[in-house]
């Protein structure tokens, strides 16, 4: 999936191969119990993800949320589809040709939820630099851009993400 929207960009065919190894990906799965307040409640707070993508198997509880338009928008589970969220990097790389997603989950009232998620990160050392001039972004390494993640969490209490990097 990166490789064929990365084709579009203009980005070199072995660019995933050569900087995203099984092991610098990771899957996490989710379990959000249920809460008697759901309404006030998040399961994941509004956030963007930091890969490259996202892809999350949900079961049919619901609860994933996308901001859409300037509105939280519900995302029906379906058993026959995954969910595929443009992360953070992708945008970097794109230049904004493709936007990395904010979203949430809100807690479940009744029963408890389930989700899967599978992060496609690169190395560490991978150096993030937009393939589309003249570029939005300055170059980056993935470490520093998790670094920056953790001090603006630190300071503000919220991940600030992409936009730090902006020229």
């Amino acid at each position: 999936m990166a490789e064929i929207l990365a084709e579009n960009l203009g980005v070199s065919s072995t660019f995933f191969q050569e900087n995203c190894p099984e092991e610098t990906s990771y899957l996490r799965m989710n379990r959000y119990p249920p809460c008697p307040f759901s309404s006030e409640v998040f399961g994941l707070v509004p956030h963007t993800d930091s890969s490259f993508l996202t892809v999350v198997s949900q079961d049919q509880i619901g609860g994933l949320q996308l901001w859409k338009n300037g509105r939280w928008i519900n995302v029906k589970p379906n058993p026959d589809a995954l969910v595929i969220n443009i992360g953070d990097l992708f945008q970097a790389l794109s230049n904004d040709v493709y936007k990395s997603i904010k979203h949430r989950v809100l807690a479940p009232q009744q029963v408890e939820r389930l989700s899967l998620a599978f992060f496609y990160c690169p190395t560490y050392e991978t150096v993030i630099k937009s393939c589309i001039k003249p570029s939005m972004y300055r170059e980056f390494t993935f470490r520093e851009f998790l670094m920056q993640i953790q001090r603006d969490v630190k300071a503000t209490g919220d991940k600030v993400g992409v936009s730090r990097f902006l020229l």
